[in-house]
């Protein structure tokens, strides 16, 4: 891709942070309430919040707060979820990911994506691929593949199934 080219991508809300994933990995957002509500799963891991029903399937649904080590949501917070097509381990799997709120589609060029910075060892960055500096705030390109355990979320879809 040369740097002029764009790609359209969902910015979403963490708290104050903003990230943003690819739209062609976007196949819904769902507002929480009386028709989708998340059913907890016992013994599931803290980072996922339980499945929900997509068009006739049940999903898991992952806390992308307790990810990326966040504060968790209060109890009667609102949200999103963002229901995402991700390739894992060579398989399509659909998951949903827990969003404050989704902020727009924007257009990145691949010359506006920065690097990320080498920060220590405790911080992953591999769950980022790469930075977006616009309107005086950091943007958080997502590895969405590389942040979801492939092996909770196969675990927990063939445990709902």
């Amino acid at each position: 891709m040369d740097s002029k080219s764009s790609n359209s991508y969902l910015l979403f809300r963490l708290q104050e942070e903003l990230f943003a994933v690819s739209v062609h990995k976007v196949l819904e957002i769902i507002e929480t309430g009386d028709e989708h509500t998340i059913t907890h799963l016992p013994k599931a891991p803290p980072s996922i919040s339980g499945v929900v029903n997509f068009r006739g399937h049940v999903i898991p649904v992952v806390n992308t707060r307790l990810k990326f080590d966040l504060d968790d949501y209060p109890e009667k917070a609102k949200f999103v979820v963002i229901v995402l097509n991700l390739i894992l381990n060579k398989k399509e799997h659909i998951i949903g990911a827990k969003s404050d709120k989704v902020v727009d589609v924007i257009e990145i060029t691949e010359s506006d994506i920065k690097p990320v910075p080498e920060v220590g060892q405790g911080y992953n960055s591999e769950y980022i691929k790469g930075v977006v500096h616009r309107d005086g705030k950091f943007i958080m390109l997502l590895n969405l593949e590389a942040a979801i355990g492939t092996d909770e979320i196969i675990q927990l879809k063939e445990e709902a199934s």
